[in-house]
Parts: structure tokens; sequence; C-alpha cells
């Protein structure tokens, strides 16, 4: 083989990795523009933040338009209230399944974890001695007070409280979810059959005791300030505090709730949610399960191959780095859910699974 041809494979090689490591890169052009808007878990502010930045230097002509909230909250948007969307990316993909499949999109990508904690500060009662034996008889103590989100507006605040059950039986301790939680808001607990139903009606009703709010990150003001002692929220949210002084301690096993292998435990515990405060009878039934992030284009996305792009950054090794600096960790290859169909052909070099 002459020097010749040798040089004409290698340059092939060369371009030919450079599409499967930057293919996202294919599709971008300076000559787009228009407005990309997303509707996103309030954890994801970080990660995603950084990767609009990304997507603005290869797209100077694009805006990227994102609304945090809980990923309930940012769902209703779309299916309660009508707000055109491009991108919807929630905390629990499986809210994705249940409520935007079929009718506002055909596809979900399970592509990033997470994991709960409990953070504190050197304000917090007790915060020498907590740890992952004896945290709840820290918060049961009466001058302590502890928070997590809202229950029927986010994820982390259903899995806190679904959390707090799974309590009772790892800790082999039936008192724990009544004496935290039963004991000091509207939220109750009841067997049934397989397992446990929590109730999180539309009026919480919070005792002195807790501190909720609409998402995890606005517990985090409380908790600097020395007005809340503790606060369960992801991982994620703790990490980035801690310049502000936030430490957390990692809860044990299955508590964690960001490992497979407890899903036949975290399935016998479902959540009641109530998610029009004008309608008592209007509920949505969620099940306990790990910490999984979902992300898809939807179906009637205004700027859908923009979307399309965003989400193909998201899920390359760029995004994948960004995921990683913003303390979550990257699913690589994102995964497909079951309900999914009809992958967009340039995520699919990303994305396993799928029908």
């Amino acid at each position: 083989m002459n020097n010749r041809n040798i040089a004409i494979i290698a340059i092939v090689i060369i371009a030919v990795a450079a599409i499967g490591v930057y293919g996202y890169s294919t599709y971008s052009t300076s000559s787009e523009s228009g407005t990309i808007v997303i509707y996103a878990a309030d954890s994801l502010g970080s990660q995603l933040n950084a990767t609009a930045k990304e997507f603005k230097n290869q797209h100077p002509n694009v805006n990227v338009e994102i609304h945090y909230s809980g990923s309930q909250a940012a769902i209703r948007q779309i299916t309660d209230l009508n707000k055109s969307a491009d991108i919807m990316a929630s905390a629990d993909y499986g809210l994705i399944d249940q409520r935007l499949i079929p009718n506002y999109t055909s596809w979900n990508a399970k592509y990033a974890r997470n994991n709960l904690v409990i953070a504190y500060t050197n304000k917090s009662k007790n915060s020498s001695q907590i740890n992952s034996t004896n945290w709840y008889q820290i918060f049961n103590q009466s001058d302590v007070k502890f928070g997590f989100s809202d229950p029927n507006s986010d994820p982390a605040g259903y899995r806190a409280v679904m959390m707090i059950k799974l309590a009772d039986s790892y800790y082999n301790n039936s008192d724990i979810f009544n004496s935290l939680v039963a004991s000091n808001s509207a939220i109750t607990s009841a067997a049934n059959g397989t397992g446990y139903a929590i109730s999180a009606p539309a009026n919480l009703n919070p005792g002195s005791h807790i501190m909720i709010r609409d998402d995890a990150a606005q517990l985090m003001p409380s908790l600097e300030s020395g007005a809340l002692d503790y606060a369960i929220v992801y991982k994620n949210i703790a990490e980035q505090q801690k310049g502000s002084g936030v430490e957390y301690m990692e809860l044990p096993g299955s508590l964690s709730l960001n490992d497979t292998q407890y899903e036949s435990d975290y399935k016998k515990i479902s959540l009641v949610e109530y998610s029009d405060s004008n309608d008592a009878n209007k509920t949505k039934i969620v099940k306990l399960s790990p910490i999984v992030y979902g992300i898809t284009v939807l179906n009637n996305a205004p700027q859908k191959q923009l979307a399309t792009e965003f989400v193909q950054l998201l899920l390359s090794p760029t995004g994948t780095q960004i995921i990683q600096n913003s303390f979550q960790e990257p699913i690589t290859p994102a995964i497909a859910t079951n309900d999914s169909t009809n992958i967009p052909q340039a995520l699919q070099q990303y994305i396993t699974g799928g029908k």
C-alpha cells in the first residue's frame, strides 16, 4: 500500500471518529435562530444552565429559555395550562411516561442519576452528632426543625416523604413516619395490602416542626440562615451550596434512593398526590422509584430541530462532563424507557433501547 492510500485511510478514520464524538456539532450552524423553551426540575438548574451556555456558543443566534420548578408543576404547565414548550426535563423519568406519553411526546430518555441526602450547617442543632443511624431521632427532638419540598409539586418532596416511610422497615421501627411526618402535618400513611399508600392533601398543614417549600432548592436559604436545621434534598443541591457552609450526610442503603437493586422495596410505597388545590377529588398516584432523570422533546415543539440538537449536546461527551460537573451521575448511553417510540435519528447514537 503506497503512502497516498495510507494517508487517505487515516483521514477517513479521523473523520469517522470525530463524527462519533462530536456528532451534535454536525447539526449546528451559525445561521440557525430562534428560542428553545424548556420546562425543567429545579435540581437541573446548574446542569441545564451550563449546557445552555455551551449551546449558545455553538448557536450564537439561538436563545434558550428555561423555566424551573418542581417536575409535577412543570409538567402541568404543558398538560393543564397548554404552555408552548420544546423540551421537558423531569427529576422523575416516570412522570414523562405517565403524563406526557403518548399525547405530548413519543419518547423519553433516562440520562442521569441523583440521590437523597440530609443537608445541614454548623448552625443546625446537634449537627455534630447526626449520623446514618440516629438522624430520625435527632429530627424528632422538640427544638429541631427539618424540611422537605411539597410532595404535590416536586419529586424531591414525595421522595423525602416516602423515604421516611421506608425508614420504618429499614430501622425496624414502625413509629418513624408517624412521629416525624403524620404528627406534624396532614400527610398520612395507611397499609394497602401490598405495602403502604401515603396521602398528601392539597393543604399539607405543616406544624412548627416542619418546613415545606415548593421545591427543594427553596429550602436552602432557610437552612443557611439557621431558620431550618435540616433539609432532605438531592445531593447535587447540597454540593452546590458547600461554599455557603452547607454540609450533608449520606443516607444508608436503600434510603438514598439511588440503587436499582432496591426497586422491589421501593414499589411497595406509593403516594396519592393532590395536584389541584381547587378540586379535592383530583388525584394522581406516584410510586417510589430510584432517582433517575428523564428528558424528551415534545411532539408539538415549535423549535423541534433546535430542541433535538440541545438534547444531542446534553447526551454527548461534552454534555456528560457538564452533568458530572453538576454533581450528578450521567447515564451513558442514555436509556429509552419501555414506553418510548421513534427516538430521533440524531439522538440514536446516544440512546439505547426503545421500541
